[in-house]
Order: C-alpha cells, then sequence, then structure tokens
C-alpha cells in the first residue's frame, strides 16, 4: 500500500468511526502510539495492518459499549477490506451543555 492510499483509506476509516453515535473521538493509546503515520501527518487511534485494521476509540459512557463497539466495525469494514479490530480506550462523559438528542459535544483535537 503506498503512503497516498494509507492516507485515503486511514482518513476514511476515521471518518466513519467517528460518525457511529457514541463515540467520542478516536484514541492514540496511552502512549500514543496507535495510529497510522503518513508522510506529513498521522491519523491517530486508526493503525492499518497487512492482515488486520485496528480502530481505538472512546465512548461516551451512557452508551452500550459491545453495541456500539460492533457499530463502530460495521462502519469500518466496507472501507477496510481487512478485519477490523475495535478496542474501547476509555469511556468519557457529556457535558450538560452537550446533552441534545443526536448530538455530540465537539472533542479538543477533532476537527
Amino acid at each position: 500500500m503506498t503512503p497516498a492510499d494509507a492516507s485515503e483509506l486511514s482518513g476514511r476509516i476515521a471518518t466513519a468511526a467517528r460518525s457511529v453515535p457514541g463515540v467520542a473521538d478516536l484514541h492514540g493509546g496511552m502512549f500514543g502510539e496507535i495510529g497510522t503515520y503518513l508522510p506529513g501527518g498521522r491519523v491517530t487511534g486508526v493503525r492499518i495492518a497487512d492482515r488486520r485494521v485496528e480502530v481505538h476509540v472512546t465512548l461516551y459512557w451512557d452508551y452500550p459499549i459491545r453495541a456500539t463497539a460492533d457499530a463502530v466495525r460495521s462502519a469500518v469494514e466496507p472501507f477496510a477490506g481487512l478485519p477490523v479490530y475495535v478496542t474501547v480506550e476509555d469511556l468519557v462523559q457529556r457535558h450538560a451543555e452537550d446533552s441534545r438528542p443526536g448530538s455530540d459535544p465537539p472533542v479538543a483535537g477533532r476537527q
């Protein structure tokens, strides 16, 4: 896979994972080791290997963990073309002003 291919694929995977209700953001791991490294940048929380794709996420605590992880897997699989492994790294609480139904609050570092 070329760097351009990896960049496009990791970006699509990140967008698909973030679009799942209950996902607060992607997670880079305890030491920031989870990511796809590209020329000029990286996609945190997505690791593409030869035989699998890993997606590491932070979820809102009030969503069902297993069902949300399964939804992330289902959202990512059409792009990945490989087995998708989802790891829930952390749970976070929404702020009161961000608790409107259907709206996820902005997360630092997420654009």
